[in-house]
């Protein structure tokens, strides 16, 4: 087992617990569940509280469950068990509600235990706008079992290695380079060179996100799954997030290596995921939206610009045959 302990800028402190055993059942927390995970844990608690994974889990109605839920258990700890978006929901409850001290969160994915909720916000979404709802709230302690994204890998496939290589690119280039010549070999990944790979972005992620809080293609990401009301899986859109990032670095020339990106991007696209977007969508989402910040991070240095989005539609109309190239 390996453990990290990270401190965020207003000196709070996280505990990062790496490894298969954890201590989160106690019989003094209320735990938030993921139902697709239902038949995965093992000696799980026999009150688990079962929610749907997904953007539209997000919502102030499942907040103000989960406030009826505080209240009728009377714990002061709760325990969200899940991907990205359960433990954001569940940590925007515990932190807007006055009777829960602790809050421990269980990433379950490759993106939910790379990208580790230690940025010090929690969001929901509201009337279809990705993150239009925070709060500030650092998790007590994070539990990462590599037994449980590796269960996901086993059933989704190869697209579960993408937050791997957007953390990798947007962090570190060597680190980026060693996983490409990896995962270029076409060999089947073993549980122990999963959990290698997971412990090197998690590594990166807690070092740089105090300085470097997004990862190539999460700005985008979160633009997409508001143009198109939540529907996408959010994974697909981080990749086209990606792909639209690294579109505009190269414009802006503050991109390299991206055509080994885009390759295993590409490599790894789920067999399920649409290869291309509706741009009306998009073009309506910007139409009400007078400006667009951009950030993009390429090993280490992030680009930031803020754009007219009249300049950005005309990028699209100039250079829009080369992001169809890209996509």
């Amino acid at each position: 087992m390996k453990s990290l302990s990270f401190e965020l800028h207003e000196k709070r402190r996280c505990g990062i617990v790496f490894g298969k055993d954890f201590d989160a059942f106690s019989p003094e927390s209320i735990f938030v569940m993921d139902s697709g995970l239902n038949n995965l844990l093992q000696n799980k608690p026999e009150d688990v509280h079962l929610l749907p994974g997904g953007e539209h889990i997000k919502s102030i109605d499942r907040v103000f469950e989960l406030y009826q839920l505080f209240r009728t258990r009377g714990h002061s700890r709760v325990v969200a068990f899940g991907g990205g978006a359960i433990i954001d929901m569940v940590g925007y409850s515990a932190f807007s509600h006055g009777q829960i001290n602790e809050f421990y969160a269980v990433p379950s994915t490759s993106l939910s235990q790379t990208l580790l909720p230690i940025h010090g916000k929690f969001y929901i979404n509201f009337e279809f706008r990705k993150d239009l709802l925070s709060l500030y709230g650092l998790p007590s302690k994070i539990y990462v079992n590599p037994d449980l994204s590796f269960s996901r890998f086993l059933e989704r496939g190869s697209c579960e290695l993408i937050p791997f290589l957007l953390t990798t690119y947007s962090y570190d280039e060597h680190a980026f380079l060693y996983l490409e010549k990896l995962l270029k070999k076409d060999e089947k990944l073993p549980l122990d060179t999963w959990a290698d790979i997971l412990w090197l972005g998690i590594k990166l992620y807690t070092e740089k996100v105090n300085n470097n809080p997004g990862v190539i293609g999460m700005r985008f990401a979160n633009l997409l799954e508001s143009a198109f009301r939540l529907k996408l899986d959010f994974l697909n859109a981080l990749a086209f997030g990606a792909v639209f990032e690294i579109w505009l670095g190269k414009i802006f020339g503050v991109v390299k290596k991206e055509q080994d990106l885009l390759t295993l991007l590409r490599k790894f696209w789920n067999r399920h995921w649409p290869l291309r977007l509706d741009f009306s969508s998009i073009n309506e989402y910007l139409s009400q939206t007078k400006n667009l910040e951009i950030e993009i991070a390429c090993f280490g240095n992030v680009f930031h610009e803020r754009i007219d989005t009249k300049e950005f539609f005309s990028l699209l109309k100039s250079h829009g045959r080369e992001l169809e190239r890209l996509l």
